[in-house]
């Protein structure tokens, strides 16, 4: 499900949720919420994917409230309003961790 805000084209979105499934390839799940989901990304992936990762996200869904915390590796994105839950429950698809 790719929310009515998001400004990503076609080939922007597909990149974006390569860099979802390279952060959720070996994460670990931290906290799962409707308006809160926390991972701890492995080691194996590029804090550099990351980065972008959240740079897009923020110029395409402002919505989403992220943080990336480099030193322990943990990425948090959230929402504040009901109608963006199921925007947070697609990125949780997209980074492997449950269906949409």
């Amino acid at each position: 499900m790719v929310p009515a805000s998001c400004s990503l084209d076609e080939d922007g979105l597909s990149t974006q949720v390569s860099r979802y499934r390279a952060a959720g390839s070996g994460a670990q799940l931290i906290e799962r919420g409707t308006r809160r989901l926390m991972i701890r990304v492995s080691e194996q992936t590029s804090s550099a994917v990351i980065e972008e990762l959240v740079a897009v996200e923020r110029s395409c869904c402002p919505f989403f409230a992220l943080r990336w915390e480099p030193e322990s590796r943990l990425l948090t994105v959230a929402v504040t309003q009901p109608e963006d839950e199921p925007a947070l429950a697609a990125i949780a698809h997209a980074l492997g961790l449950t269906e949409a």
